[in-house]
């Protein structure tokens, strides 16, 4: 009898926990829209940079040898390919330069039934100028950078899958979970 008892505050607790959560609104944006950040985040609220736009300005897949060449990058032997997002930041009226920014490092490719995250040490070598992912601009002004994913075989997806289940750029997870078509 007390186990029932005590199954039953269990289930009323889990029932307790999981109402009235409310799921994130997913908005999809199309490439080439500029998108607004506005109050959405991905982690924590201390993560809203509002006032920043991003904008996706082409994609490619380039294979993991031609890349290294162009790049001067260290290929560490894992990825057959990268899938590099061309973005434009701009910062339209966040004046807390060097307090807010935007944290690409957790901009992620979505598809069905995987999310990819961006290779730091490709990111560096496509972006030289660029000491992280995480930065603040100016207020007016914009900055064009390359993300860069890893496409592995043997993980999922690899880059057959990818060809056929193209990924979205997810710039934000809730409230509103933003994808950007590519």
């Amino acid at each position: 009898m007390a186990i029932f008892f005590l199954m039953g505050i269990y289930m009323i607790r889990i029932y307790e926990v999981n109402t009235d959560k409310k799921l994130p609104e997913r908005q999809v944006f199309q490439k080439g829209e500029l998108v607004p950040y506005e109050r959405d985040y991905n982690i924590s609220e201390n993560d809203i940079c509002e006032g920043y736009y991003v904008k996706v300005l082409d994609t490619k897949v380039m294979e993991a040898k031609e890349f290294c060449e162009k790049y001067d990058a260290v290929d560490m032997g894992l990825a057959t390919h990268y899938y590099m997002v061309n973005l434009e930041v701009q910062n339209k009226g966040n004046e807390y330069v060097g307090e807010q920014g935007v944290a690409l490092g957790l901009a992620m490719l979505t598809g069905t039934n995987y999310a990819i995250i961006p290779s730091p040490e490709m990111f560096g070598a496509a972006n030289p100028d660029m000491p992280s992912y995480s930065f603040s601009l100016q207020n007016g002004t914009k900055k064009e950078i390359w993300l860069v994913f890893s496409i592995i075989p043997n993980n999922m997806p690899d880059y057959e899958w990818i060809q056929k289940d193209p990924p979205m750029l997810q710039i934000t997870q809730y409230p509103s979970q933003k994808l950007i078509t590519l």
